[in-house]
């Protein structure tokens, strides 16, 4: 695991730790205007640590992408639970037990956070999921029942369909959750309209 990891904002001060993860063959470093902005929207109240993924195969990648056989979607669940851990031992030190914990992403990232949030991987209080999925839906073993979850996607998404994602919110609904689900009609990307939305429902937690 690369231990290159970007902090933005002001940890004594911050209410909220947030852990955000990029996406599939993107750095932290592609995500830091987002994240600056996104903070600058909520008045500096989040402290937030930007990990990234290790390189697989010439690209950064936080766990084994799914794989198509024969038309079938097949999902290593294994090597997404290895990668958890390393994830979870690379970000002690990091976290500050006294302040709440948020965990994010996109994509892939938004991807991870769901699975680590709502396994308990990491005990956080909500889960920010753009453009993302909920992976190895039916291996899943959900521990953390209280999570709050924002998620959103474009309708146009041509990378993870929109489809994929009404199926994520329907396995949350079913699990009990009640998502902040939000939908733009914009593709594999992080909007306007998204950034103002999720500030909005962040600020109502601060």
């Amino acid at each position: 695991m690369n231990k290159d990891i970007i902090t933005v904002g002001d940890k004594d001060s911050a209410d909220i730790n947030l852990v955000w993860f990029h996406g599939y063959g993107a750095n932290n470093w592609s995500f830091e205007p987002f994240i600056k902005l996104l903070n600058l929207n909520l008045d500096g109240k989040l402290y937030i640590i930007m990990p990234n993924a290790p390189i697989d195969d010439g690209k950064r990648s936080w766990y084994p992408l799914p794989k198509s056989i024969d038309g079938d979607v097949i999902e290593d669940n294994q090597g997404l639970t290895d990668s958890k851990e390393i994830i979870s031992k690379l970000l002690e030190g990091y976290l500050d037990n006294n302040k709440r914990l948020y965990l994010g992403g996109f994509s892939q990232g938004a991807a991870l956070s769901l699975s680590m949030g709502l396994c308990n991987d990491l005990s956080c209080e909500g889960i920010i999921a753009i453009s993302g999925y909920v992976p190895s839906a039916k291996e899943m073993t959900i521990l953390n029942r209280d999570a709050e979850i924002y998620i959103a996607h474009g309708n146009n998404d041509t990378t993870i369909s929109i489809d994929t994602h009404n199926r994520s919110v329907e396995f949350l609904r079913h699990n009990g959750y009640k998502p902040n689900e939000f939908i733009d009609e914009c593709g594999h990307t992080i909007s306007k309209k998204m950034i103002e939305n999720l500030t909005g429902w962040l600020y109502k937690r601060l």
